[in-house]
């Protein structure tokens, strides 16, 4: 029996090494262009399964399920009103009907009942209190949900409250004219002018039946572009926002079929069919978001490949291990900009110092709060040092990187055992500024004795 479990445990061990190898250490510049894709591919794959396994993207998901219950119908309001306003409001029906597909037939009966409470609210008569609710609950979901994406793309910052303002209300409104423009695109494509000069072609009826095929798909997968690259609060390259959400638009046709038979099996049983109904659309909600978020995901994942290497969240590195690379990170930044080489941006740094993606980005945080380096506005943003690397110790970076956020500290106490550690690090950083103050990451290089330092 042990002896099954132990060759059980090396065939996985193997397995395991096998996969790994194929994933991560392969170099794969010289491969076929299909290969390098293959991998990339299996790389965001297994970077999405793990993700789903640590079980934030179903948590945020659900959030989302009672933020939408809660901000749906204002955010409808306030675009109807926009679409009122502009004369096209008959446009929010097959917006509707287009993102409740899944749930096949039902789609229409919810559509006509959500459009029927919205066009009972009128909100140029409801009072400006009204209004302001309305204006509230949409910019609370709205907040809610750029925080699931600010987390997705690893931002720590959101948006001021001016910025969501000004920004959230132009999503509210350009997003209704850019739903007029498809629309009346779509109807184009649909004239008898244009499919009878289709159909004179040879092989005009293919073309009709792609071209309705298609067009959904290449509009739904730029609405979810859009969205990909708006909600995070951050720079989101095209590209990669249209990749995620061709496959979140996939997936979500995909869903149709399965909602469907749900619905079809929930009719049979009429007495269940109300609470079923209830439970299924609630279920639907979640399970869009859900796909929203992962589509989401690939995109990052696309974006900035080397993070699929890593699991979110914090490292489990040392203090030390830290500060080495924190220190390394600075060193690469200063001996590149000393042989006048070109800046790296943060995916070139992890890599040339096969370092973990996550501690490289703090390591770049506090490095730029300290004032050695700045970014610049490349997309990916590359860095520069800021100070007089001339004039650059070791020793002033390694203090000032434990240092520099110490004021957020303010301890009153000073007991015996504080001082007695407050002793120990100030003679440590002595002692450690007696012995290597001068050293610099030149090498053997060494600032004369009583040079400043840049940082202190």
């Amino acid at each position: 029996m042990n002896l099954s479990i132990t060759s059980l445990h090396n065939l996985i061990t193997q397995a395991k090494a096998i996969i790994d190898g194929y994933l991560w250490q392969l170099n794969s510049a010289r491969q076929p262009l299909w290969k390098r894709a293959t991998r990339r591919t299996s790389q965001i794959f297994v970077a999405i399964v793990r993700d789903l396994l640590k079980g934030q993207l179903s948590l945020r998901a659900m959030s989302l399920v009672f933020t939408t219950v809660i901000g749906f119908f204002p955010l409808l309001a306030l675009t109807f009103a926009v679409l009122k306003g502009l004369g096209v409001h008959n446009a929010l029906e097959p917006a509707l009907l287009t993102l409740l597909q899944p749930l096949g037939d039902d789609a229409n009966t919810f559509t006509a009942e959500v459009l029927s409470y919205v066009d009972a609210l009128q909100v140029e008569v409801i009072g400006i209190t009204s209004v302001g609710l309305l204006l509230y609950f949409v910019l609370d979901m709205m907040r809610k949900i750029e925080g699931s994406f600010n987390y997705i793309w690893t931002v720590r910052q959101g948006r001021s409250w001016s910025s969501r303002v000004s920004e959230y209300l132009f999503a509210v409104i350009v997003s209704p004219l850019m739903l007029f423009l498809s629309i009346t695109i779509s109807s184009s494509v649909n004239t008898n002018f244009f499919s009878s000069l289709l159909e004179s072609l040879s092989y005009g009826i293919f073309v009709i039946e792609f071209i309705a095929f298609m067009a959904p798909i290449f509009l739904m997968s730029l609405a979810f572009a859009f969205a990909y690259s708006f909600l995070p609060n951050t720079r989101v390259q095209f590209g990669s926002a249209f990749i995620g959400g061709l496959v979140t638009t996939i997936i979500w046709k995909l869903m149709g079929s399965v909602f469907q038979e749900f619905f079809i099996a929930s009719a049979r049983e009429s007495i269940y069919l109300a609470f079923a109904s209830v439970v299924a659309v609630m279920f639907f909600i979640y399970v869009g978001w859900l796909v929203a978020l992962i589509g989401s995901s690939i995109a990052y994942y696309h974006q900035y490949p080397s993070k699929t290497r890593v699991v979110r969240g914090e490292s489990n590195l040392s203090i030390a291990q830290q500060e080495e690379l924190g220190l390394s990170v600075a060193a690469v930044i200063i001996n590149r900009f000393n042989a006048g080489l070109a800046p790296l941006d943060e995916a070139e740094l992890s890599e040339t110092l096969s370092g973990h993606p996550i501690v490289i980005e703090d390591s770049l945080i506090a490095l730029e709060k300290i004032g050695l380096i700045s970014r610049t506005a490349d997309e990916p943003p590359r860095y520069l040092p800021t100070k007089s690397v001339a004039s650059c110790t070791i020793f002033d970076i390694w203090r000032a990187l434990r240092c520099y956020n110490a004021d957020t500290l303010k301890s009153a106490s000073t007991t015996n055992n504080q001082l007695l550690v407050k002793d120990f690090y100030q003679r440590l950083y002595e002692t450690i500024e007696k012995e290597l103050g001068n050293k610099t990451f030149s090498g053997s290089s060494e600032l004369p004795a009583g040079s400043p330092g840049v940082l202190k």
